[in-house]
């Protein structure tokens, strides 16, 4: 009689309990999204907040008297497209990087999980999360809009969103595995959700697309998505909604990206031993290296100058180095002057104030751009840096706060001088507007702009504890001020309590400043004091409450230390 050896519990699962786990992986999967205040504002809180701007300003318009159609009834596709698509392909390219980059993959390859339920529940997170966001845009147009959605295709909107979803998913899957860093993954799955969805209907009602664009938008399942759902919400049409081409493209991009995202995690799996412990040496030499770099080499006594001179260099490779927040502060702002000038009529079509719509957007997304870097990049680094400690080993080295805060303050003026010069570069060359006479002014406007978003930034920064919850409040704060600010609706009639709200903080008057400066008629020296003033004032009782409250340490970990000792 021959032994055989197996192991523990080997062969006693059975299909009911491998369905269970699955079940419980996927509410472990969201118990940790809820936990992640970035993730839930890009998948769920970014689509619902545009869908309820976007409608409260253009949605009420009546177009068809007879039947009481609204605009509304055009703009929740695109609303409800964008929101399954950054619940799921962003959500779990980013979700799954992270647990690559931390060492959580690895770590649950350790458990006798099968890899199946692992990845399983991540895509069955991101299925709830993208119907969570489509119900919230179709319920918030029916209560406050007058959206109707046709009982004629409540089928097709349903396998719709679940076909999408799978497809969403899988090529978000496909993705993580194929790019090494988080940063990267969240850089990269933004930087083609975002183009692609100007290109696919999804922030335009009624554009006409130079045909170009209007093809590259066809390539991909995103303006499928798009017209599926336009087209079961249209009053106009008839039958069932279900259209099987726009079905089969987005079906065959699913399975295209199930493919790739099964290769590489075979592969990922095959290399995972040797890979984890040369990543191990790695990482050791990197920390290694960061710690060197951390700790000031102490080469007699340097002066504040000195001291300020190398914190602005630090400052600018450590903004440099993540690649998600170049995307977000420089890329994200350039490709939008490219975008929304040639959607909307061209570049060279007059605004109103004189300035072409080129031109203007050219200023915006400056200012914008340099709040995503001064207000919501740069304080989350000096966060990370609290919560590793690093702000406490350097409060220990000669370096006095004032001359930290300058530098990081001065990195943050330095990536937005660059994104503006990009900016003008793009514009120069696609829109060739005549040169402003306000120019100087408008690089005056950028500096001081910069410097009041960061010095905000900062003093925000030290009212929340963690990382994580700073880029939740800046990021939640400063994307609905952009949409009542002129920096990305131009001309709307906003109700009198949101004129009143969005001239309280300095968002506005950075844009109305950078308008000025860039008109077509300059008088004097181009700069708007009115606005500086407030810009100024803004940045002065930031810096009070800088002086107050800034700490080397976090104050969490003090008063934990305290207890401690008692």
């Amino acid at each position: 009689m021959t032994a055989v050896a197996t192991r523990p519990g080997a062969g006693t699962r059975h299909p009911g309990a491998e369905v269970a786990m699955l079940g419980r992986q996927v509410r472990h999967e969201l118990v940790s999204l809820v936990r992640t205040p970035v993730t839930l504002i890009l998948s769920i809180g970014l689509p619902l907040l545009f869908f309820v701007l976007l409608s409260a300003l253009i949605g009420n318009e009546v177009i068809d008297p007879t039947q009481g159609v609204r605009l509304v009834q055009f703009l929740a596709p695109g609303m409800a497209s964008f929101g399954v698509v950054m619940a799921t392909f962003s959500f779990l390219a980013v979700g799954l990087a992270e647990a690559r980059a931390t060492g959580v993959v690895k770590r649950q390859a350790g458990t006798p999980v099968p890899r199946w339920v692992l990845i399983g529940g991540r895509v069955g997170a991101a299925l709830v999360l993208g119907l969570v966001s489509t119900v919230l845009v179709l319920v918030a147009g029916v209560a406050f809009y007058g959206l109707v959605v046709p009982s004629r295709s409540v089928a097709a909107v349903v396998v719709t969103l679940l076909l999408a979803s799978a497809c969403f998913s899988a090529l978000g899957l496909a993705l993580a595995m194929a790019l090494p860093t988080m940063q990267l993954t969240l850089a990269v799955s933004n930087g083609v959700v975002i183009p692609l969805a100007f290109v696919s209907d999804m922030f335009m009602v009624g554009a006409t697309m130079p045909p170009a664009l209007s093809t590259i938008g066809w390539l991909f399942p995103l303006k499928h998505l798009t017209a599926l759902f336009s087209d079961a919400l249209n009053p106009y049409l008839t039958g069932s909604g279900f259209q099987g081409g726009h079905l089969a493209v987005i079906a065959l991009w699913g399975l295209f990206g199930a493919a790739v995202a099964t290769v590489l995690l075979r592969r990922d799996e095959d290399r995972a031993r040797p890979a984890g412990r040369r990543s191990r040496a790695t990482t050791g030499a990197a920390t290694h290296r960061r710690a060197a770099d951390t700790v000031p080499r102490r080469t007699g006594s340097p002066s504040v100058v000195a001291l300020l001179v190398d914190q602005l260099r630090h400052a600018q490779a450590i903004l440099w180095r993540d690649a998600s927040s170049v995307f977000f502060a420089v890329a994200f702002p350039v490709v939008l002057v490219a975008i929304i000038p040639s959607v909307n009529g061209g570049g060279d079509r007059l605004m109103p104030s004189g300035l072409t719509l080129g031109t203007f957007y050219a200023g915006a997304m400056a200012i914008y751009g340099a709040a995503v870097t001064a207000y919501v990049n740069m304080p989350q680094g000096v966060a990370e840096d609290r919560e590793r400690s690093v702000l406490k080993r350097t409060g220990g080295a000669p370096l006095p706060a004032g001359a930290f805060v300058a530098g990081r303050v001065a990195g943050a003026v330095g990536v937005a001088l660059v994104t503006g010069l990009a900016i003008a570069v793009l514009t120069a060359l696609v829109y060739r507007p005549a040169w402003p006479a306000g120019l100087p002014a408008a690089v005056v406007t950028l500096v001081v702009a910069t410097v009041c978003f960061a010095a905000v930034g900062l003093a925000v920064m030290t009212f929340v504890r963690s990382a994580q919850a700073v880029i939740g409040v800046t990021l939640g704060t400063l994307l609905p001020l952009a949409f009542i600010s002129d920096i990305f609706v131009v001309g709307a009639q906003f109700p009198t309590v949101l004129e009143w709200l969005s001239w309280l903080f300095p968002l506005r008057h950075a844009s109305a400043a950078m308008t000025e400066a860039l008109g077509p008629t300059v008088e004097g020296t181009g700069l708007a004091y009115g606005h500086l003033a407030v810009l100024l004032a803004w940045t002065a009782v930031a810096a009070v409450v800088l002086a107050r409250r800034f700490t080397w340490e976090a104050r969490e970990s003090s008063h934990t230390a305290r207890t401690s000792r008692r």
